[in-house]
């Protein structure tokens, strides 16, 4: 599967998304997302849950070493003491000893083992859920990045409203003082603009709520200089019909899409759990070994004290040894850890079926979104066709009198409606087609 954020690139077809009169920060898609993954508080805690995983597989794999502690300890009698035969006589000693030892897991019942191939399971898990999170933000931002260019495109076709309606205004203007034209033809004009005046005030005020809800979802400063722009170029919208069928996109996709594999990693490390549950069942063996020492100096009579290095010389003590431990009876706590793991590996059987299926319906969505907004928007193309040719027949007539001018602002109404209609089925086939390819 390839990232998302290359497989959203548009191809250089698309129709023109106005570039302000005002030079601003031009924001390609890719940039767009790349900022919003990068700035994205849920990608940042995903992040931290991938770092916890890989510290969890590093700590499981060292419970396999041998632990190494150190111990020094020194104590001051007043009074009656021990004597370094052990006996207690009257006086006033210092005494002092030191020691290390090791242990060393010889066998847990593969407790350890298991412990390790579920931590790397659970690592695994938070990797693709962080590479959900990615995808779930990339199609988040797409979306309200083609809304903004789609409400920036009805402020394109606003403008041209309006410019088309003022120049009518001209002309009514300029018929009404040369007399070919009534009172009530200018005032109509009027009224037509004035209404096109404020269908650009709201087409522009969408526009920039459409912006607030990117900038929003890309968590990107209002200081930041900000406009969603496509490249123009030559071509085609890709077809639906050139992508794999619909069964072969779901078979790619169910080896493939992290919600799978976050399912997938949560079973297999259930079942991980499950044996380690198991292991405690079974004796656990230690090796141990350890040295210490100690040295005795009398504060009362110092000529009973010996040598301080004979002392360490005589008194050091090494030992090795093996400790077995065996279940007898732990008040059932093993049989229900056993149980519960028995039912958490069932519920992550249930949630990995429960992903296979709402993967296959989001895939079928998906797929039928894009064949009828495929079908929408060709059916727009020919829509758009006929409203122009409509609206150029009547602005013919409107010109030489022939028509009124409501019949005139009737046809430019439904040419203009064409447009946006062509508009959004465009960007809607686009966000649709994108979304199904990310399935693959």
């Amino acid at each position: 599967m390839k990232p998302f954020l290359f497989r959203m690139i548009f191809p250089a077809v698309l129709f023109a998304a106005t570039v302000p009169a005002v030079a601003q920060d031009m924001w390609t898609l890719d940039r767009c997302i790349e900022y919003a993954l990068e700035n994205n508080n849920d990608v940042r805690q995903q992040q931290l849950q991938v770092e916890s995983g890989k510290i969890n597989v590093n700590s499981a794999k060292m419970s396999r070493l041998p632990d190494l502690s150190a111990s020094l300890g020194g104590n001051v009698y007043f009074g009656r003491g021990p004597s370094r035969d052990g006996t207690y006589i009257d006086n006033s000693q210092l005494s002092g000893s030191f020691g290390v030892s090791t242990s060393i897991p010889v066998f847990q019942g593969l407790k350890i083992k298991h412990e390790v191939d579920r931590s790397k399971l659970d690592y695994e898990a938070a990797v693709h859920q962080l590479d959900l999170v990615r995808e779930n933000i990339s199609l988040q931002i797409a979306s309200y990045f083609l809304q903004a260019l789609y409400t920036k495109e009805l402020v394109r076709i606003a403008e041209s409203r309006l410019e088309a309606s003022t120049s009518q205004l001209e002309l009514a203007r300029g018929r009404y003082e040369s007399g070919k034209a009534s009172r009530s033809d200018v005032i109509d004009n009027e009224s037509v603009v004035a209404s096109d005046k404020a269908s650009l005030t709201q087409s522009k005020n969408n526009y920039i709520l459409a912006e607030l809800d990117l900038r929003q979802a890309m968590n990107l400063p209002d200081s930041v200089d900000f406009e969603p722009y496509i490249e123009l170029g030559e071509g085609g919208l890709p077809e639906y019909r050139l992508l794999p069928s619909l069964q072969e996109i779901y078979a790619s996709s169910l080896l493939l899409h992290p919600s799978v594999k976050v399912a997938e990693m949560n079973l297999e490390s259930s079942r991980a759990a499950l044996k380690s549950a198991k292991s405690s069942y079974y004796p656990t063996l230690y090796f141990t070994a350890g040295y210490g020492n100690s040295a005795f100096s009398n504060l009362t009579d110092r000529s009973l004290n010996s040598d301080f290095w004979t002392q360490l010389a005589n008194n050091g003590n090494e030992y090795i040894g093996l400790s077995l431990s065996i279940p007898i009876f732990s008040r059932n706590n093993v049989r229900n850890s056993v149980k519960l793991s028995r039912i958490s590996v069932r519920s992550y059987e249930i949630a990995l079926n429960e992903s296979q299926k709402a993967l296959k319906k989001e895939i079928e969505q998906a797929y039928w979104g894009a064949v009828t907004a495929y079908d929408a928007m060709v059916a727009a193309k020919k829509a758009l066709d006929a409203a122009r040719t409509a609206y150029e027949n009547e602005l013919v007539k409107y010109e030489s009198g022939k028509s009124g001018v409501y019949d005139y602002i009737n046809a430019r109404t439904a040419l203009d409606q064409a447009e946006a209609t062509l508009s959004h089925s465009k960007y809607d086939y686009i966000l649709k087609y994108r979304i199904l390819e990310f399935y693959m």
